[in-house]
């Protein structure tokens, strides 16, 4: 997300503040003293820290918190409105680190403290687990003019409509400016209280229809496979492999990106020039991607976005769904490119996420992540020579290719903030550098390790104790289901396979309610944990995936059910909701079709509406029909929907396999193995007409095919460009 300078967030406080004066004006003059309202009944959940049993990293950094933040419910609302106070929310994701700073400002200020607890209902809102919350404030702070950026400080009437709102970074002045916006909110909630309630109650009715009618205006293509294409070829022109830069790529990791090129590469029926760019594109961004900065070299993983348009300056986080979806879209680059870095990359991700990412109970968390002082993550050769023998600092800073004035480029750091200092980022594979040691690899990697670990060390050092989150986080889990499926297909290896299954049993039964959903292992109210309709997206996701690596049905049966399920929750007249009725606090028609802050709901329903059609499962035609349009915004911003498009051409560009029953052995495995998602697979039915031992393939754009050898099905699905 973009970044916010002190002045902008003062030009946010203004614009927020003034926000509950769009819709009507006041009467000018004074304000009749009777305009206020009374005081109101103070419930006891009030006067104290209502978090502690709340599952997620956000609820449990703040439940010793002197503020009496409460949870997101109906119920707190309600004491709200017997209160008469207005709600002071803070909305928070997990995967965002400034929010543990600015919320340790807040609570440092004893004044300040004592003022939130006595004037407001203070709110805790974890923007990731309560979804449709997060991808509201993308739509409040577009109608205020400024970038999104997490933390907001919101500030609601009692019945939960918004009133104020300022995005906050962790260098703000936070005390500062939180007093701007409490002074001018507050007065106006003292002189004319019922003001305030009706006005902003009118400007989220306005807001509501807003929201409908983006939705319903939205021009849908007529001609989706070829405007897919179009998209797709928009997409890789945006690429410079002159220049080594991807315009309008954004901050983040481009594993969105990068999974749509590496698919599309390798799909029969896509056109040939179009698979031959998408092959150049992938082969390129790995050569600027692999040896970056973006992975870290000490300990393992991948950061999730960088500073500027070069990936040799991270912003030092990482998170599990990163990794995962990282993993997934090297392992599909690897596929597409034979790169065998991309795969080793992959690998060493998956690691990383069993390492710092499993919980107590053999999930995984989203992961904790902290704001840290990027000086600590970076490294003069002096600093180095210090550390490490002489013989072992020379191949070390030749490899992470270190320089004595740094090298982060000028337009990464234009105010030579990190001046002498390097990010690390490893130019050569181990083997490269073993070969220039003279040394044989095996030999020389203990050498490695040892240099590694001292570095670490003297790096964890720097960065001091950092907490971590133990909360089995459903998203992140069926992620990892995901990243297992796509490691065993790449490598054969059946220890994947098995962990993909032993967690995706272990996910099912920790996050099903019945047959819903919910996005912790541990009970908490609906409104805070229900899972909404992107938890469904990636259990069905995950379920498919582990279907295909294992031929076995029961798994189709339970995304059948999850899909009929969702399908009862999340179907509107003309939108897919995000959220369950049942758990929403405030009605606003909150739908996710962009690539916010991970892969859209949209775009993942899409693909699964693809998968479960060829299994001859299809989802309710209602369901059905809001997944699989493609909106023409997504062609004209295809960064923003790789995942859309990746499904459209999985859609109209279909190949699905009708298995026969007595496959050899080795076919099977080489069909299970198969890359996922893209190739559809059904077991074959009498109708079908496929010989016991056979395969027949159906192309969208091509006659069938009949295989019974390995080699033959590689050859009727190879697609390699000439």
């Amino acid at each position: 997300m973009s970044r916010l300078s002190s002045g902008s967030i003062g030009l946010a406080i203004v614009l927020a503040s003034l926000t509950w004066g769009t819709s009507g004006c006041r009467k000018s003059g004074s304000v009749a003293t009777d305009a206020a309202s009374p005081p109101g009944k103070i419930a006891s959940e009030l006067k104290t820290n209502g978090l502690a049993q709340l599952p997620g990293a956000v609820y449990r950094s703040q439940a010793d918190s002197p503020i009496h933040w409460q949870p997101w419910t109906k119920e707190t609302l309600d004491h709200a409105v017997a209160a008469n106070r207005l709600v002071f929310a803070v909305v928070a994701m997990p995967q965002q680190a400034a929010f543990r700073a600015v919320l340790k400002n807040l609570a440092q200020d004893s004044a300040l403290v004592s003022l939130i607890n006595e004037t407001y209902v203070p709110v805790m809102i974890d923007g990731d687990a309560a979804r449709e919350i997060g991808i509201l404030t993308a739509d409040l702070c577009a109608e205020i003019k400024v970038p999104l950026q997490l933390p907001l400080f919101l500030w609601m009437s009692p019945e939960g409509n918004p009133v104020a709102w300022v995005p906050v970074t962790s260098e703000a002045r936070v005390a500062e400016f939180f007093n701007q916006s409490h002074t001018m909110v507050s007065r106006m909630w003292i002189d004319d209280t019922q003001y305030v309630i009706a006005n902003s109650a009118l400007d989220n009715s306005n807001r509501r229809a807003r929201l409908a009618s983006r939705r319903n205006t939205a021009v849908m293509s007529h001609q989706p496979g070829e405007d897919a294409v179009r998209g797709i070829r928009q997409l890789a022109s945006f690429y410079d492999p002159y220049s080594r830069t991807f315009d309008e790529a954004g901050g983040l990791f481009p594993a969105g990106a990068l999974d749509l090129f590496a698919t599309t590469a390798v799909h029969p029926g896509v056109p040939a020039d179009l698979r031959t760019r998408c092959l150049e594109t992938t082969r390129e961004l790995l050569l600027d991607l692999l040896p970056s900065a973006m992975f870290d070299p000490l300990e393992g993983g991948v950061f999730s976005s960088r500073r500027g348009k070069s990936w040799s300056l991270p912003l030092f986080t990482r998170d599990c769904v990163a990794q995962s979806r990282a993993a997934v879209a090297l392992i599909h680059a690897y596929r597409a490119t034979d790169n065998q870095a991309a795969l080793d990359k992959a690998l060493g991700l998956i690691d990383f996420a069993e390492k710092s990412y499993t919980t107590p109970e053999g999930l995984f968390s989203v992961g904790m992540v902290h704001a840290t002082d990027p000086a600590a993550w970076l490294w003069s050769i002096e600093e180095i020579e210090k550390e490490l023998p002489a013989a072992d600092g020379a191949w070390w800073i030749a490899a992470t290719g270190m320089k004595g004035l740094g090298n982060l480029p000028s337009e990464t750091d234009p105010h030579r903030e990190f001046f002498r200092s390097n990010s690390l980022g490893l130019k050569k594979s181990l083997a490269q550098i073993a070969a220039a040691q003279a040394q044989p690899l095996e030999l020389f990697r203990p050498r490695f390790e040892t240099v590694r670990k001292t570095l670490l060390k003297a790096r964890n050092s720097r960065l001091g104790p950092l907490d971590r989150d133990d909360s089995s986080h459903a998203g992140a889990s069926f992620r990892m289901v995901s990243a297992y499926a796509a490691a065993f297909g790449a490598t054969g290896d059946v220890a994947f396979r098995e962990k993909a299954v032993d967690l995706l049993e272990k996910s099912r039964s920790a996050f099903g309610e019945g047959s819903r959903l919910r996005t912790f292992s541990k009970a908490a109210p609906g409104s805070v944990g229900a899972g909404r309709a992107f938890v469904y997206a990636l259990a069905l996701q995950a379920a498919l995936d582990v279907a295909m690596i294992t031929s076995d049905d029961a798994w189709l049966r339970w995304s059948e059910d999850l899909a009929t399920t969702a399908a009862e929750l999340f179907t509107d007249a003309e939108f897919l909701k995000e959220c369950p009725d049942d758990a929403k606090v405030i009605d606003l028609p909150v739908t996710d079709l962009v690539m916010l802050f991970d892969d859209s709901t949209a775009g993942l329903i899409s693909l699964v509406e693809t998968r479960l059609a060829g299994c001859k499962r299809p989802l309710v035609a209602s369901f059905s029909q809001l997944a699989t349009p493609l909106p023409r915004y997504a062609i004209e911003r295809p960064i923003l929907h790789t995942d859309l498009l990746q499904a459209t051409v999985a859609r109209h560009f279909n190949v699905t396999l009708v298995i026969g029953p007595e496959v050899s052995p080795d076919l099977r495995l080489a069909i299970e193995r198969l890359p996922l998602r893209m190739i559809q697979r059904r077991s074959a039915k009498s109708e079908d007409a496929v010989p016991a031992e056979a395969v027949k393939i159906l192309f969208a754009n091509d006659e069938p095919r009949v295989v019974s050898t390995v080699e033959a099905l590689k050859q009727a699905l190879s697609s390699s460009p000439n």
